[in-house]
């Protein structure tokens, strides 16, 4: 058992070493076909809820903020959505809607304008049946990433 065990490690610190020694030397590693996703804007669709919380830097400033919202996805590449936010403890509540990319790899861009007129944008990965998002705002001066799922 134990051997057994010690072949599985190997095998996967070689494949790790193998990969670090591709990136080296500016290849990239070889995708295993299981890694291989044909993801596209129609998984998205359907009712999404998530929450997120970060920080807003502004100098050496850090203004937390966190954020409960529904995402509603039609699987065209666009979105509606409502939002509870908290920033340094002011609540607001907003609307908004956005228009989004997804890749055959499950990698994808967003891009939200709430109902006062700020926009914000977002990168994330979708899991293979697009029942979860996970995501990170690209905005410079923020801090903040979070993880949505569907709601059935």
């Amino acid at each position: 058992m134990k051997r057994f065990q010690w072949y599985v490690m190997g095998s996967v610190l070689t494949a790790g070493l193998l990969g670090v020694a591709h990136e080296a030397a500016g290849e990239a590693p070889a995708a295993e076909p299981s890694m291989i996703s044909q993801c596209k804007p129609s998984m998205l669709k359907g009712h999404y809820v998530y929450a997120t919380d970060g920080y807003i830097v502004r100098g050496s400033e850090q203004i937390p903020f966190a954020e409960a919202g529904h995402d509603f996805f039609p699987g065209d590449g666009t979105l509606t959505g409502w939002a509870t936010d908290s920033t340094n403890g002011e609540i607001t509540r907003s609307a908004y809607s956005g228009t989004y990319t997804l890749d055959a790899d499950c990698s994808g861009t967003m891009t939200i304008i709430d109902n006062s007129g700020d926009t914000t944008h977002f990168d994330f990965f979708v899991t293979k049946n697009g029942a979860t998002i996970t995501y990170i705002q690209t905005d410079a001066g923020y801090v903040s990433s979070a993880f949505e799922v569907r709601r059935d």
